[in-house]
């Protein structure tokens, strides 16, 4: 028994395959500070179990059945702010994409390919709120561009309209859509046209990769700006 459980992590594990699940489990509940406290296979029954088995972190792969890992990453930090989560992917993934997972709130990413240890390292690393970023993977600090990088982003912006990069930067600032429409004397549903048309034109999926675009536009305008 752990020397004193009110410290103990008390885990929730989200993964599609049983199988996995339980290689999983049987290497972590044998650590005295972890407690199981639920499991699922789907993104819908995490988010309808967190609140009663109240865990302390959540462990969800990106690749679920009925949803992607980020998104209920997501979800569950809008119930649980103080939630602890790591990501486990299938393989080792960019910079930019640890980027946008880091700025959603997740705590960590590990791959599936790594050892069970570098999971528990993760664990214990994150489980007082901090993020956990493997050194040896990943070398370069997120949101560092190269100057062929700063080009691409210039030149991706210049694909909007003004309206539509006014509209982007408001998004940036996680301003809500009602609010950007009464900012900008418009409707609610052309703001949602315009952001739309804004993630089709950067050929972005999802807001976090719109949001952390601007942000690195504006750091780099702020370097630019610096160095005159």
């Amino acid at each position: 028994m752990s020397l004193n459980p009110a410290n103990n992590i008390r885990l929730f594990l989200t993964m599609t395959q049983r199988i996995y699940r339980d290689v999983l489990l049987h290497d972590l509940i044998n650590q005295e500070d972890i407690d199981l406290v639920g499991e699922s296979s789907s993104g819908s029954e995490t988010l309808s179990l967190l609140s009663a088995c109240s865990p302390t972190t959540l462990i969800i792969e990106e690749n679920l059945k009925d949803n992607d890992g980020l998104t209920i990453s997501e979800m569950a930090l809008e119930q649980n702010p103080s939630l602890t989560i790591i990501l486990l992917v299938d393989s080792d993934i960019s910079h930019n994409r640890l980027s946008i997972y880091h700025d959603s709130g997740i705590k960590s990413v590990v791959s599936k390919t790594q050892a069970i240890h570098d999971l528990s390292r993760a664990l214990n690393y994150t489980r007082s709120g901090q993020v956990y970023i493997d050194a040896e993977r990943y070398r370069l600090i997120p949101g560092q561009a190269t100057v062929k990088e700063a080009r691409g982003n210039i030149e991706k912006l210049n694909l909007l309209s003004d309206r539509e990069q006014q509209v982007a930067m408001l998004i940036a600032q996680r301003m809500p859509v009602m609010e950007i429409a009464t900012q900008l004397g418009v409707s609610y549903k052309t703001i949602h046209t315009h952001k739309e048309r804004v993630l089709t034109k950067l050929d972005f999926r999802r807001l976090p990769e719109l949001i952390l675009f601007m942000k690195r536009l504006k750091i780099q305008k702020l370097q630019e700006s610096n160095l005159l």
